[in-house]
């Protein structure tokens, strides 16, 4: 299936989804060249420059059971980030693990897998989200979150 068709599939939900919010914070830099983070933390530092949202109110291990079964299975994981104003996707490959994390997602341009994984070889992370988007994360705006996997099998 080609992303494009994935990524609108999981828009208009008719592939396994989980949508929830999160929100931004003034310390959101998006400057990660590796990865990106939503955690459920209520705030974050400069140091965490993946970190691209707080307050979710998911973390991996608690998506969807159909997210989560899809995500053990070879597929395409879209992650849509949508302030309302500015919206971003990021595209990967599922990590063919069950996320157990109870604090946060991550999204991975390398293979690495761990707890919290939901995406790995993405096309992007924090640092190539669209500006405009991180802008209005930076102003701690709430985020909705959509995570959804199309099935390659």
């Amino acid at each position: 299936m080609p992303v494009e068709e994935c990524v609108e599939r999981v828009a208009r939900g008719e592939a396994p989804r989980d949508v929830f919010t999160a929100r931004g914070h003034p310390n959101v830099t998006a400057r990660n060249q590796k990865s990106l983070e939503i955690t459920k933390d209520p705030y974050l530092t400069k140091r965490g420059d993946c970190i691209v949202a707080c307050c979710s109110e998911k973390a991996a291990g608690e998506l969807a059971g159909d997210v989560l079964g899809a995500l053990a299975r070879g597929g395409v994981v879209v992650l849509i980030l949508d302030t309302g104003n500015r919206w971003d996707y990021v595209i990967g490959e599922t990590p063919i693990a069950t996320p157990t994390s109870k604090w946060r997602i991550v999204v991975r341009k390398s293979g690495y897998v761990d707890d919290s994984t939901v995406a790995i070889h993405a096309n992007k992370a924090a640092s190539d989200l669209d500006r405009g988007l991180v802008a209005e994360l930076k102003r701690g705006v709430p985020l909705r979150v959509i995570v959804g996997v199309c099935s390659t099998i």
